[in-house]
């Protein structure tokens, strides 16, 4: 008898576990509406990078890891708003986090001023002392500021095609050579722009 009722109790049982569990309220997950303004985000970031001037031959370390520490705060507040997931590796496909409000075809404003934020950059890093590059905390600020500049650059060209391409021609009509250590942006840029064009942005001919 206790046999038999235990085989009677088994579908019961089993039916239990393979319930569905409730489903979750995903409404806390939903984006935060924003109406972020692209134009002003990337000029407030221009206007941060803009008021960082590049070094002298009497720099030292700690006024370089300031200014570095500044230009990091700034992208990462750019990105932030943008509602861009900064913890991603370069590789893989950034989006656009935050609801964006339309502006009409910002597409050359917006490139022009990041033209500017990534000229300003190059001419801070590459006014520091090659030993001071290598020291840990400028290294790791260095790979930051190139990080950080590759995920907006990415985040916004899904939002306004060609955004990144732009960019590019514009640094290259400009006659401009980016520095070594934004090696990430360099492969972003290169990778659209293709190599022939892209060796001007490195100043190498292939």
């Amino acid at each position: 008898m206790r046999f038999s009722a235990l085989l009677f109790a088994l579908p019961l049982i089993g039916s239990v576990f393979s319930a569905p569990a409730p489903l979750a309220d995903n409404t806390a997950l939903a984006l935060e509406k924003r109406d972020v303004d692209v134009v002003q985000t990337v000029q407030e970031l221009q206007s941060t990078v803009s008021k960082c001037k590049p070094f002298g031959t009497a720099q030292t370390e700690v006024e370089v890891e300031a200014t570095l520490e500044i230009i990091v705060g700034a992208l990462e507040k750019c990105g932030n708003t943008l509602g861009i997931d900064l913890s991603l590796s370069v590789d893989v496909d950034v989006v656009i986090g935050a609801v964006i409000a339309q502006h009409g075809d910002i597409k050359k404003t917006v490139a022009d001023i990041l033209v500017k934020v990534l000229i300003d950059i190059n001419v801070i890093v590459k006014s520091i002392k090659g030993d001071i590059k290598k020291k840990p905390k400028c290294a790791a600020l260095l790979v930051r500021i190139d990080i950080v500049l590759c995920l907006i650059l990415k985040g916004l060209n899904t939002i306004i095609a060609g955004l990144i391409f732009l960019v590019g021609t514009l640094l290259i009509s400009l006659g401009i050579v980016l520095d070594g250590v934004l090696a990430l942006v360099l492969k972003l840029l290169i990778g659209l722009l293709g190599n022939l064009l892209g060796a001007l942005l490195c100043g190498c001919i292939l």
